[in-house]
Formats: C-alpha cells, structure tokens, sequence
C-alpha cells in the first residue's frame, strides 16, 4: 500500500520544525507501509517528504524512499508503475540505474520528460517530487485515482498525505465540510475535490500539482 506525506514553503521560506511535521504524518500513515519508513528534509529546510514503505518491486534497501536522484530530484512515492520496465530500457542510455525499482524509473522519466512524464506511465500512482534546480513541487495522481492524495495550503505552507487524517494536526481548527458530507450521504463519496474535512482538498484523478515561484497551479 505504501504512504507519502510532505510540506512545502510555497514562498521558498524555512518550515519552522519541519523534522516534528514530517514525523507527525509519518506516525499518522504508520499503517501503510510495515517495511520501512524515512524522511528527506532539503537543507534550506523549506521542503520534506516523509514515506511509509511496503516493500513490492526492488525489496533492497537501495529503493527505499524518499529517494534522490545524482540530479539532486528527490521523490516520495505510493503506487506502481506497470511499465517501468519499459521506461528503463528507453531511458538507460541517459540514467544509471542503481536500483531495480519503478521507483526511479520514474525519477528517471521525470529528468527526461519533466511533467510530461506522466503521458509515458502507465500504473496507478501518487507522487511528489521536487526540482532541485527550478526549486519547484510537482505532485501527480493516476488518472483513475487508485492512489489517493489529499492536500491543505495554510498561510504560506502546502501540505500533503496519503491520508486526510495525517494532515489535520496542522489545521487552525477541525470542522466538518457539511455540503460534502450531504454528499458522502447520499452518494457515499464525495463530489469533486472537496472532502469531509474543511479546509482539506483531494486531487482529482488525472490530476497533478505544480508549485513553483510561489505559486500553485493545478
């Protein structure tokens, strides 16, 4: 199953104890990943990823994650990649390969196409990376939506998870949104990006994030 969480200064600011955030989200998606568990924190400290892991392709160490690329990319990642294989025999001319996980395959894709890496997957999917060198977030949901992803923008800071709950220690206060949860009843889910948890957003499927000179474009 696997989970991803992390936080982003969209004004490119240091996260004041970014290390507790991450740790916090990780402790809240403990459940996801029985494998293993890590952070990425950037120098500047503006930017983290935190990812709960349940090991399926690659069971070595080595495709643990977050991981980070000899470009200075870094990814957290939840889902699979059917056709990684694929991208790696395409993309091996141009990548050395460490790993023999989906994982970087999809940094790799990332290097060579930049967004529109996500014409060339095929899988089920929920990602976040970050661009060393334009400073930028880009995050991406599969186009059925398999792999869920949940988000909030408070003041200055976006934050993301696999799960809704992971992120409502960071909320001024927790209400309910009451038009979604008319929805949830009547339909049993909720329409569009909005989620039971004002305040709390869902990217849609076949949807992707990117934020970058301090601003957030979906």
């Amino acid at each position: 199953m696997c989970g991803i969480a992390g936080c982003f200064n969209i004004k490119n600011s240091e996260i004041d104890g970014i290390e507790n955030h991450l740790n916090i989200m990780s402790g809240l998606i403990e459940h996801r990943g029985p494998d293993g568990d890590g952070s990425w924190i950037h120098e500047s400290k503006k930017v983290g990823f935190t990812h709960r892991r349940l090991s399926v392709i690659d069971l070595s160490k080595n495709a643990s994650q977050p991981m980070k690329a000899t470009d200075g990319n870094v990814i957290t990642f939840n889902g699979e990649i059917y056709n990684y294989k694929e991208i790696r025999r395409t993309l091996g001319s141009t990548w050395q390969y460490t790993t023999d996980s989906d994982t970087e395959a999809l940094l790799s894709a990332y290097s060579k196409y930049d967004t529109d890496c996500l014409d060339h997957l095929r899988g089920m999917f929920a990602f976040s990376i970050w661009d060393e060198k334009k400073k930028s977030l880009f995050c991406a949901r599969d186009r059925f939506g398999i792999k869920p992803f949940y988000y909030c923008v408070l003041g200055d800071k976006f934050y993301f998870a696999s799960e809704a709950k992971a992120l409502l220690p960071f909320l001024n206060e927790i209400r309910t949104n009451k038009s979604a949860l008319a929805e949830y009843i009547t339909f049993q889910y909720t329409i569009g990006e909005k989620t039971l948890f004002s305040g709390i957003k869902q990217l849609l499927p076949g949807h992707a994030i990117k934020i970058e000179n301090g601003k957030l474009k979906i």
